[in-house]
């Protein structure tokens, strides 16, 4: 297999998203772009990464997801700039307490964009350069993984708002594999309950594990969805 083409992670900070780049950019990834609203996330995720892969060539890109013109203009420079990516990794999201009744209606609306507003602008841009890339490149194999969690199957009322927005979120993954029709890995990482370096199965090592399961399945084996254990 030759040299995979960039990994893009949109929604990068110093859990889930910094430490499945450096995973990638430990074995064979050598071209990284990052994405976050967060200048100092972009800057530390980068220097977390280069630590451990110093021959990675790592870009970042200030972008808002619940912004669609921000982040497609940060995409389209990613692709000038970086190259057309070979794995696009989601993981923006924001999690806040609360049971019905707690949220505001604007609230809701901000949890509703960061997970599915933001990922349908990424897939607008990014999974017809995809699916290019598999015509175009037999041996590639094109990715578009999602970060999740178990409340797409089971809502959990103290992140109600989170539920709903995960949910919708969900159902968006299956539609783009459906679009991606057998040509794009579409799937989806659920990892349930907080997430922190002390924490012996949702620790962000144990996580990134997971989205290089995913990339390492062979067409016809591909499944849609991988939870963490």
């Amino acid at each position: 297999m030759s040299t995979p083409g960039p990994l893009f992670v949109i929604g990068v900070g110093p859990m889930i998203g910094s430490h499945v780049a450096r995973l990638f950019a430990t074995h064979q990834f050598s071209r990284i772009a990052l994405f976050a609203r967060s200048t100092s996330n972009l800057s530390a995720s980068s220097a977390f990464i280069s630590a451990a892969a110093p021959s990675a060539s790592v870009h970042v890109y200030n972008a808002d997801v619940t912004d669609p013109a921000s982040l497609t203009n940060a995409l389209e420079k990613a692709i000038a700039e970086v190259g057309t990516p070979e794995v696009v990794v989601y993981n923006a999201a924001r999690i806040q307490y609360g049971m019905f009744g707690d949220y505001k209606e604007d609230d809701i609306l901000e949890d509703f964009k960061i997970p599915s507003l933001g990922l349908y602008t990424s897939a607008k841009v990014l999974l017809p350069r995809l699916q290019s890339l598999a015509k175009e490149k037999p041996d590639a194999h094109p990715c578009l993984f999602v970060t999740s969690s178990p409340i797409i199957h089971q809502p959990f009322a103290p992140v109600f708002s989170l539920s709903m927005a995960k949910a919708a979120q969900a159902s968006l993954v299956k539609l783009l594999a459906e679009q991606a029709k057998d040509v794009v890995h579409v799937a989806l990482v659920t990892a349930g309950g907080p997430v922190t370096p002390n924490e012996p199965v949702n620790n962000p090592a144990n996580i990134a594990a997971r989205f290089w399961d995913l990339w390492e399945q062979v067409k016809g084996k591909w499944e849609f969805e991988l939870e963490v254990k």
